[in-house]
């Protein structure tokens, strides 16, 4: 649990440190869609490959200039959520934190923007779970690993007023093409897609 703790101190330190960077300027858009130098989104969502991952997540962006933003992307994910009880296993804890930082590029209309970002971080994930079987005794088993994460994140906000409405999908690079070709590879990203819908504030 140490890594955990060090994992999300460095990442809330750094959150931190770009809100306190940050000031209260705002330009418009085409004369009605207000951009502020930083927004804050948090959003609950779900892996649509399985269906039974619930995410909470929050992205704070920087935005630099008109079309070009610095991302930070943190995320929860509490996975297989309707069968932690299968089979006699019984899953103690499995869970996914994922911290990623990256670049975006915005496009805006009169009452909406569209972000695209590419992204790069890591992924931590931890599972523990016990063989509860009456006609054998009890076994535990617990993995816990650090991986990198790359994806890609659309990012569509919708409102003009210092609060908003927000929906962004995540799509993974990895380990397709990062760590193989071999299009196979192709099913773990698709376990990882995700739909996340939130509101956001502008600072």
């Amino acid at each position: 649990m140490k890594i955990i703790n060090y994992i999300s101190i460095f990442f809330l330190l750094l959150n931190l440190s770009a809100v306190n960077a940050q000031n209260a300027s705002s330009f418009k858009i085409h004369g009605t869609y207000p951009v502020r130098t930083l927004t804050l989104e948090p959003a609950i969502g779900l892996n649509i490959w399985t269906m039974g991952d619930l995410r909470v997540s929050n992205v704070v962006q920087w935005n630099i200039k008109k079309r070009l933003s610095l991302i930070s992307y943190s995320a929860y994910v509490y996975n297989n959520s309707m069968s932690r009880n299968f089979n006699y296993i019984r899953t103690d804890y499995d869970y996914t934190l994922n911290q990623k930082f990256g670049v975006g590029t915005s496009l805006y209309g009169r009452h909406s923007s569209h972000t695209f970002s590419l992204l790069a971080g890591i992924k931590y994930d931890a599972i523990k779970e016990t063989l509860v079987n009456p006609e054998f005794e009890q076994v535990t088993a617990s993995v816990h690993s650090v991986s990198p994460d790359f994806g890609l994140m659309y990012n569509l906000k919708k409102g003009i007023g210092k609060y908003f409405f927000t929906y962004r999908m995540v799509i993974p690079l990895y380990p397709y093409p990062f760590k193989s070709f071999d299009i196979t590879s192709v099913d773990g990203n698709l376990a990882n897609i995700a739909m996340e819908f939130g509101v956001g504030v502008r600072l």
